[in-house]
């Protein structure tokens, strides 16, 4: 009998769902299950365990492996940037092994390619793939040239494609990424964007003054879009006056104190909440890196959706409210808005989802269920 065991490593918690790396680590295990993999999850604590949030996980996955985070060391070793294994505890290394022992995987797949250390530890017959989320070569250099402090861990493009090289796969979660891996020099390069089901929401009863809302994790370049979204909003009195607006998310406890246009809905229990609460939704993203999984968030509510060209990266869209330049230009658009244009613009949501949904679940089950292919044959 082949084995559908499968191994995922990962330095972020799959519960609760707040970010978009815990909803993209929640929502690919989840449809794994769906093809009858068996989920060995195995958490690393960087970021904590709640006892609720432990309740969560072993209720969601066949098994739960969870590995302490220990106070290592976690300076940067290369003097600029983080060398390849800096944030990486080789006792993870030791447990996975082990557990490959026992239950001898078809797959495994970590998180993150600055946790690729653990696939050394295991045999080379065993499929190994590394989930990127992102690009973290040179990572830090965006964020220099964009104004802010670099945050998180960064490293350069030499020691990432070291990382790489030590999985048979790599998945990239929107296509740039797959062009840029390839490009380093990486053999096998798959796409699975972020897939999640359809949500959509009926049209909210007529109001006054439609409601706009914007949802965001506390990350810089979040915080650093929304400044630019307020000041710009400042601006304009014809939008204020024809709309409410409405903050949901950690973000709101970082730019609380200087909001002075948004009623602060914060930390939501239900995003759907959010959702149905609002009749258009806000991504005035400026820049960043990887996949912006609050837009296609938003596109799975049918809400009416206006972006930037950065909050669609890697989301295909003929719409040019999906493509706008700048911040002014949002603000622009938002003052022409209509009952009639939210109509439209819900549609075109729809639409785009719907399109992008297809060719991810395509892309999803090709490379899985071949993963499955090659378990059967062994």
């Amino acid at each position: 009998m082949p084995s559908m065991h499968m191994l995922i490593v990962s330095p972020i918690a799959s519960h609760p769902q707040f970010q978009g790396n815990s909803q993209r680590i929640f929502r690919l295990c989840r449809l794994l299950q769906v093809l009858g993999y068996k989920i060995h999850f195995l958490y690393y604590t960087l970021e904590g365990l709640t006892p609720d949030q432990r309740k969560q996980m072993e209720a969601c996955w066949d098994y739960l492996h969870v590995v302490p985070c220990r106070p290592l060391d976690r300076s940067m070793s290369l003097g600029t940037h983080y060398g390849l294994d800096d944030w990486y505890d080789p006792q993870v290394s030791d447990i996975a092994a082990a557990l490959h022992a026992r239950w001898k995987y078809c797959a495994v797949i970590v998180n993150y390619v600055w946790f690729s250390g653990v696939l050394e530890s295991l045999p080379v017959d065993l499929i190994k793939i590394i989930d990127t989320h992102d690009v973290f070569g040179d990572r830090h250099l965006r964020s220099i040239a964009a104004g802010m402090k670099p945050e998180w861990f960064y490293t350069s493009q030499d020691e990432e494609l070291r990382g790489l090289l030590r999985a048979d796969i790599i998945l990239a979660i929107q296509d740039d990424e797959k062009a840029y891996f390839e490009q380093l020099g990486v053999p096998r390069v798959e796409v699975v964007g972020f897939i999640t089901p359809p949500n959509f929401l009926p049209p909210r009863s007529y109001r006054s003054k439609p409601v706009i809302g914007y949802i965001a994790s506390s990350n810089p370049w979040n915080v650093n879009s929304f400044r630019s979204l307020h000041a710009a909003l400042e601006n304009s009195s014809t939008a204020i006056e024809r709309f409410e607006f409405f903050l949901a998310g950690p973000i709101c406890d970082v730019i609380r104190s200087e909001n002075r246009i948004f009623d602060i809905m914060g930390v939501v229990d239900r995003v759907d909440c959010f959702y149905r609460s609002v009749d258009i939704v806000l991504n005035p993203m400026l820049g960043g890196t990887g996949l912006k999984i609050k837009s296609i968030e938003a596109l799975s509510y049918g809400r009416a959706f206006l972006t930037t060209t950065s909050g669609m990266i890697g989301i295909p869209s003929q719409y040019p409210q999906h493509n706008i330049q700048s911040i002014s230009e949002i603000v622009s658009e938002i003052e022409t808005i209509d009952v009639y244009s939210i109509d439209k613009l819900a549609f075109f949501s729809r639409e785009v989802f719907c399109k992008y949904t297809t060719e991810q679940i395509s892309n999803f089950r090709y490379l899985f269920n071949e993963i499955k292919i090659h378990s059967d044959q062994i």
